[in-house]
């Protein structure tokens, strides 16, 4: 998810709309680079690197992905550059999808919980300890935290997977529990949702407005056992 991750309402950003993709809550989800396409620059059995580039108002970004495995995992290293002449505000996420079942549980360590409305939006934070919970304490989750310590550890049926998060991805975590789908997402994230249209309430992790040259950075690490 880039240039922002999750929710913007209205599509505001910066000054700009961007496009509604979402339009029974009215935002614009998810950033851009997941409809366009990505470039291979180099490949290997073990490695990928892919890289994007985009001129859309307030954007201009060159995004470089680094895909490695490895005998105990899977790493991803995102750089999000600015190239344009006027600072803009970035984000990134990752959204992976995982099966969920009543064998389930979640356990990440964090300082505070963001309250969503029924558009999925912030509306205000609470401090808490993080998640410690099997599937019935996981239904109906979309939220964000912040706080994180960068580290979530997923036990499913088939083992568990320890999700590490460093650098701008590890900023705060989204987790999302559908009750009408048996998955859950749990998302590194740079920023809260909506951070630019929320800024006092997104204080503990907004968006970074980037100079020219200037990038979001981080690694994130999957390794199951």
């Amino acid at each position: 998810m880039l240039p922002w991750a999750n929710r913007l309402d209205g599509g505001r950003i910066a000054g700009h709309v961007l496009p509604i993709n979402r339009a029974a809550e009215g935002t614009a989800i998810h950033g851009l680079a997941r409809d366009l396409p990505w470039e291979v620059t180099s490949a290997a059995p073990d490695h990928a690197v892919l890289q994007q580039c985009l001129k859309l108002a307030p954007f201009d970004y060159t995004a470089r992905l680094s895909v490695a495995l490895d005998g105990d995992g899977v790493s991803l290293e995102m750089t999000l550059r600015h190239e344009g002449e006027a600072p803009a505000p970035y984000g990134m996420g990752w959204h992976p999808w995982f099966i969920r079942s009543a064998a389930t549980s979640l356990h990440l360590n964090a300082t505070q919980r963001a309250n969503h409305n029924t558009r999925g939006l912030p509306e205000n934070v609470a401090p808490c300890t993080g998640i410690a919970a099997d599937e019935s304490g996981l239904i109906g989750l979309d939220n964000f935290f912040a706080g994180w310590d960068g580290v979530a550890r997923l036990v499913t049926t088939a083992g568990a997977i320890t999700i590490t998060a460093t650098g701008d991805f590890a900023a705060g975590v989204q987790v999302y529990a559908p009750p009408t789908q048996t998955v859950i997402c749990v998302e590194p994230v740079s920023h809260m949702p909506d951070a630019p249209n929320r800024a006092a309430l997104a204080a503990a992790a907004p968006m970074r407005l980037l100079a020219q040259g200037q990038a979001l950075h981080g690694i994130i690490r999957l390794t199951a056992a």
